[in-house]
Order: structure tokens, then sequence, then C-alpha cells
């Protein structure tokens, strides 16, 4: 029995030196590396901002029929740059008010717009998931003879709102910072110009038909979205 505990023990103390050495020590860098592997971020979210800054249409219909590894997953996509515009308003206190039922005045009073409104800017990364969702639909009738599947416009348009999100960060930090409101409605209207010349671009850059069509499936997405919420809140009213 003495001899078979000895052998044991000496197998333990063998064992200790080759699992230290294969975990290394949690760290600042461990950190680091373990979120940016998450997010892709070395590589890929850096990557997907610069080629749908540079190149929507073309970008994302690499991403869907030629090579997805290079770019961030497009949900995760959104959801992060809605993640930086919210954190950034919150922190600099900037109030923005995203097509705000609220702001309709002769609703004021008669339906709860209010709390949507806010619950809405507050949440701007699933809102605009949501107002993607209505978009889409309009897509899908207005450029039908593309075949797209919904699935693949609503990749487009997560690629779309997610970099409109950070034009208008990028535009109300410094109009912020220097009290220029100016730089804050330039930035609005680059946030509304920069979608519908990506959508149009995604659809051909070469053809007019494309933005015009552009133009039109993004008005009437915003206006089946804001009716979305009138109806909602006009039944929270009575509830």
């Amino acid at each position: 029995m003495q001899r078979s505990e000895t052998i044991i023990e000496l197998k333990d103390i063998e064992l200790k030196p080759k699992l230290s050495e294969k975990l290394k020590r949690i760290d600042g860098h461990y950190i680091s590396h373990e979120i940016q592997h998450l997010l892709h971020f070395e590589k890929g979210f850096l990557f997907t901002v610069k080629s749908l800054l540079i190149r929507p249409g073309k970008a994302i219909r690499e991403f869907l029929f030629e090579d997805r590894e290079k770019y961030i997953k497009p949900v995760l996509f959104l959801i992060f740059t809605s993640v930086i515009f919210t954190f950034i308003t919150h922190s600099l206190h900037i109030r923005f008010r995203f097509f705000n039922i609220d702001d309709i005045i002769p609703l004021k009073g008669k339906i709860r717009a209010k709390e949507i409104g806010e619950l809405a800017d507050s949440h701007i990364g699933y809102a605009q998931l949501i107002m993607g969702v209505f978009i889409a639909f309009w897509i899908k009738i207005f450029y039908r003879k593309f075949k797209y599947s919904i699935y693949e416009i609503l990749v487009l348009l997560s690629f779309v709102l997610g970099e409109a999100i950070l034009i208008l960060t990028f535009f109300n930090v410094p109009a912020k910072v220097f009290k220029n409101q100016d730089l804050a409605l330039i930035g609005t209207v680059i946030y509304f110009v920069y979608i519908i010349w990506a959508i149009g671009q995604f659809f051909g850059e070469k053809k007019i038909v494309n933005y015009i069509k552009s133009i039109l499936v993004y008005f009437l997405g915003n206006l089946s979205y804001m009716v979305t919420l009138i109806l909602i809140a006009y039944l929270l009213k009575f509830l």
C-alpha cells in the first residue's frame, strides 16, 4: 500500500509542470486578444467600415457571394455600431431623436407617443433592425426582378444602416464638443444620402433608376415604421 501511494504522488508531481506550461496567465493582453477575436476587430470591423464607406454595393455583394471571412457579421455590425453610438451620445449627453413619433404635434396627448418614442431612441440598434424589416419589404417589391431573398436584403440593410449610424456618430461628436449645430445637420443629411446611395449601388451603380427606387423604398420603409409605432402607441393608450 505504501509503495502504490508513493507512485501516485510522483505522477501528480510530474503532471503539474506540464499543466502550467500549457496555460498562460490571464492578463490585459489576453483579454484584449479575446475581445478582438470575438469581434474579428483586427481585420473584420475596420475593413468592413472602410469597404462600406468607399464601395458599399460591391462590398455587400462580395460578402453575399464571394468571401465572408473578411467582414464582420452583418447583424453584429449593426448592433455594435449602435452600441458605439448609444455609448457616445449618452456619455456626451447628446440628445438625439431618431424618427420620434412624439415630434408629431397633432399626436401629442392623444396617444402614448412619448413612451414609444423614448423607447425607440434609447434602443437605436433594435429600432434600426425593425426599421430595416420594413425597408426590406419595400425592397422586395421595387427590386423584385433581382430575386434576392429577404435574408439577403436584411444583410444589405444591416451593413448599410450600421455604417450610417457611424456617420451620424462621427459628425455629432464634434458638433457637441464645438457646439456647432451645422455639423450635426450635415451629418444627418449625409446619413440619409449614404443610405439611399448604398442601396442604389448594391442593385447596380450605373443605373439612375436604382437610386430613384432607393429613395422610394427608404421613404416608404420609414413611413411604415412610423405608422406601426403610432398604432402601438394608440393601442397602449387603451390598455
